[in-house]
């Protein structure tokens, strides 16, 4: 399996915990419902008119958005040459910034919508970034088992690390642009040659005394 696609997997398998973690957080929080204190994404369901199956709807919706931010997170982390992972804490970091990030774009305007009169709740409001933060440090967390188990591939003119051996042979050519091609200059006559034999050949042929 490429680097690439290990970190793809991991990323999947990141948001899909890291949505489970934040679930049973969500049980703590529960929203107050005619059918008792549920989860937000089971309350939103049912505002959604999911009926008597809110409850699988919701936890369905939940994880499957957890998968989805988890493969943007991988796509972003391959793709974006600034965000690629070169360490487990980068993983982490960059985890939990995209937590915040879902926090702002997805979970507020759902709740804005669905249920305004929560945005008047600062606990509420606080207890569902706090979630989105845990939910983005597991996702970089798993995603950072990825790049820990990941097969380092060195750079022998620079010392550089990779990932893998593709990455190393594009970073090659970047050597290979910059360093001069060495000549093997004729002392009697000026001529340069490629190689060392070349030179030989023309002695042989032009200089002989």
């Amino acid at each position: 399996m490429s680097q690439t696609s290990k970190v793809l997997s991991y990323s999947l398998a990141g948001g899909f915990v890291g949505a489970l973690v934040m679930g049973i957080i969500a049980l703590m929080m529960p929203v107050s419902t005619p059918m008792g204190g549920v989860p937000f994404f089971v309350a939103a369901a049912m505002l959604m008119g999911m009926g008597s199956t809110s409850t699988v709807a919701g936890w369905m919706l939940h994880l499957i958005t957890g998968l989805i931010i988890g493969g943007i997170f991988g796509v972003a982390v391959t793709k974006v040459s600034s965000l690629r992972l070169g360490s487990a804490g980068k993983a982490v970091g960059l985890g939990a910034a995209a937590g915040i990030v879902a926090f702002f774009v997805w979970f507020l305007p759902m709740m804005a919508m669905l249920m305004p009169a929560l945005m008047g709740m600062p606990m509420m409001v606080a207890g569902g970034f706090a979630a989105h933060v845990i939910y983005g440090l597991v996702l970089g967390g798993v995603v950072s088992f990825a790049v820990k188990s990941s097969t380092s591939y060195k750079c022998p003119a620079c010392e550089a690390d990779f990932h893998s051996k593709e990455e190393l042979m594009e970073h090659g050519k970047a050597h290979m642009s910059s360093t001069p091609k060495q000549e093997f200059k004729c002392p009697a006559c000026g001529a340069t040659f490629a190689t060392q034999q070349e030179l030989m050949d023309h002695n042989a042929k032009d200089h002989r005394m």
